[in-house]
């Protein structure tokens, strides 16, 4: 069944058949919106300006150099890869400050709803653009190339230069669609559908997100964690912070225009539907006693908003599994139920050593309400499980709420402060462990890596000053600030719309030793090496963030010392990596990744790029049969023939449970089987 009748068989369920033929068409220029600020603008932008001038830890003055700032951040929104404007039109832009500080101070919006529009015409120009040469073969032959990061790219001089520009990226998409198996035809079909379902989403743009785009140019202008988050954006960050929200479990994306199934939550209505699967397209939606709305082409936000309900509610969910002529279509009903997002809940697990001694791994995700109890939880688990040493995983984990990560961080001190923090007018005040008791006392290690942040940060940090735990991993983030999140709607508003909230930065947090982890993070005791990139990754590589300082240091006593240990651990780890070939895989892939980012620029010469693309896929293929070697299991012919999911070892993880591991049987060959808070605790 070709695409056309495929959707005209998901119309025909949905009762809407000429709506969704129309859909298949190029959307024309007079169906792009012309957008204007709603009523409700102007109060939520004035309450917006005086929150962050005045309540804002960072003393903020709305003039002229404020105002480039913020046409900073907006062309970062607006054209993040310097691609649509040529540099006359962003000339004109940089000159327009007094519009800017208009629309700040006096939430005149007239100016950045204007700027918007015409980059949706914009936009709508360069797919129109891309899909009239896709109309006609490509010279993939041109030694041509085109930039790997455009985001500080100089833009066109003319609109010829953009539009050469143009070319060279839709060659790019194209030859990636070629390199990855699919036909000229279908590589065609497949970018046309791409840029047309953009199209449709550029129809589909409300003057929330032009605001939105706006009021977050200012915040971001600030510093990086300040926000703007509508009524949408509100309720999914408060869902995030309780781990919870009333819905029917399922995790979504958007390929072309199609909402599609990533993951379905364990426990969730939709997993135990039994019926739903990863990769299922979800065409159409109905509420109950009402009709199917075809959801093709629709943005992601608006299909969520029609599937997420109230706990006990129904919705029906048309279903289109497979391809070409396997595809089928089908309905599934689902009552909604209040689901507890229990991926990002801290889980523990146990490991053994290298030398046989058992490690217990507690991985925390984020800092949500009630984390510590889920810790305490775990460490119970592992106690029973008589665990010679605990690894806190931090990895990835951006922080979350400042009260959890004190709470937690006390779970392993018997009290004492745990980090400083000072606000807006300089006052300094201790965040303190009050709770006597310990729940482990145990050699304990902090894994994180570079974009372990915020609370993460606290953790580490104070447990590194109180010497009660050994740091492996790599630098972390660098987020030294504190975010208070606050309504904008009043109980007084007689309107009764939702104006959304701001997330703003209302203070700094310290060590205990008095340094601040603001741009420079966490540094490890024993560094390893990194999975990911992280030269462009951390707080000082963000604009406008705030700059490093240091107070004066509170009391405590450290519990141990560490660092005594750091020598020989660091030698027995290294002795273990240096002929170790996973360890090789990685620094191998590293070296290449940097080499190719060095050269700034990628061919789009199809011959070339073909045997740059065979070279990858055979360094690939090498490197993934070794690390299946070193896991025991059978090589493969292709990376294409390991299952969807299917995860490898992490050879950072087992390398720091045999660091634990050492660490443990170094403490109590000093301690003679003391613990070391319980030692401490004695003197």
């Amino acid at each position: 069944m070709n695409k056309l009748a495929k959707i005209a068989l998901a119309c025909m369920f949905a009762g809407s058949l000429g709506v969704c033929e129309a859909k298949l068409t190029i959307p024309k220029a007079e169906q792009m919106p012309v957008l204007l600020p709603e009523p409700r603008h102007d109060t939520a932008c004035s309450r917006i300006y005086n929150f962050f001038t005045r309540a804002h830890y960072k003393i903020v003055n709305v003039d002229e150099k404020f105002a480039t700032n913020v046409i900073d951040r907006l062309m970062s929104y607006l054209d993040y890869t310097h691609s649509l404007y040529t540099q006359g039109e962003v000339d004109l832009i940089y000159a327009n400050t007094k519009g800017i500080i208009n629309s700040l101070d006096k939430c005149y919006l007239n100016y950045p709803y204007d700027l918007y529009n015409q980059n949706i015409k914009k936009r709508y120009e360069k797919y129109s653009y891309l899909i009239g040469l896709l109309d006609s073969p490509l010279d993939l032959k041109a030694d041509e190339s085109i930039e790997l990061d455009r985001t500080k790219a100089s833009y066109a001089a003319t609109e010829a230069e953009l539009k050469n520009l143009w070319m060279r990226e839709l060659k790019n998409e194209y030859e990636i669609q070629l390199l990855n198996g699919k036909t000229p035809k279908e590589a065609t079909k497949r970018l046309k559908n791409r840029y047309i379902a953009s199209m449709r989403r550029l129809s589909q743009i409300t003057s929330e997100d032009v605001f939105s785009v706006f009021e977050n140019a200012f915040a971001t202008a600030i510093d990086p964690h300040t926000n703007y988050f509508g009524p949408v954006e509100s309720e999914n960050f408060n869902d995030d912070m309780n781990l919870s929200l009333e819905g029917i479990g399922a995790v979504l994306s958007q390929e072309d225009e199609y909402t599609v199934i990533e993951s379905l939550l364990p426990g969730s209505p939709a997993e135990k539907s039994k019926q739903l699967k990863p990769k299922d397209k979800i065409i159409g939606v109905k509420q109950k006693n009402g009709k199917f709305e075809d959801i093709i082409g629709w943005r992601l936000t608006e299909v969520v908003k029609q599937i997420k309900g109230r706990k006990g509610t129904k919705v029906t969910l048309e279903i289109e599994r497979g391809e070409g002529a396997a595809t089928k279509t089908f309905n599934v009903d689902i009552v909604r139920d209040k689901i507890r997002l229990q991926d990002k809940e801290a889980k523990s697990k146990v490991y053994n050593s290298y030398n046989g001694k058992k490690v217990g791994v507690i991985t925390i995700s984020s800092f949500y309400t009630d984390l510590h109890l889920n810790v305490k939880r775990e460490i119970d688990k592992l106690k029973a499980q008589n665990v010679d040493s605990i690894i806190i995983d931090l990895r990835n984990n951006g922080g979350g709420l400042l009260p959890e990560a004190v709470y937690t961080t006390g779970q392993f001190i018997k009290s004492g402060p745990v980090v400083l923090v000072r606000d807006v007018n300089s006052n300094e005040v201790p965040y303190e462990d009050e709770d006597q008791n310990i729940d482990y006392d145990g050699p304990l290690v902090v894994l994180i890596n570079r974009l372990s942040a915020s609370s993460s940060e606290i953790m580490a940090a104070a447990l590194q000053d109180y010497g009660r735990a050994l740091i492996v991993g790599d630098t972390s983030y660098g987020k030294g600030t504190v975010q208070q999140s606050r309504p904008l709607t009043r109980l007084y508003d007689l309107s009764g719309s939702d104006l959304g909230s701001i997330h703003y930065t209302i203070a700094k947090f310290y060590r205990i030793n008095g340094g601040s982890t603001q741009l420079r993070g966490v540094t490890p005791d024993i560094v390893l090496p990194t999975l990911i990139d992280v030269t462009e990754l951390g707080e000082k590589n963000e604009p406008n963030a705030l700059k490093w300082d240091k107070i004066s240091k509170t009391d405590y006593v450290r519990y141990s010392d560490p660092d005594r240990f750091v020598d020989r651990l660091s030698e027995l780890y290294r002795q273990r990596i240096e002929k170790d070939p996973v360890f090789n895989v990685i620094q191998s892939e590293r070296e290449r990744y940097l080499k190719l980012k060095e050269g700034k620029v990628i061919t789009v010469n199809f011959d070339k790029r073909k045997k740059l693309f065979d070279e990858d896929e055979k360094n690939a293929l090498k490197n993934t049969n070794i690390r299946l070697k070193a896991m025991g299991k059978n090589p493969v012919k292709s990376v294409k023939d390991l299952p969807t999911d299917f995860e490898f070892d992490d050879p950072i993880l087992l390398e720091t449970v045999n660091i634990a591991s050492d660490y443990s049987d170094m403490i109590k060959k000093k301690t003679d089987g003391d613990s070391v808070v319980a030692q401490t605790a004695a003197k």
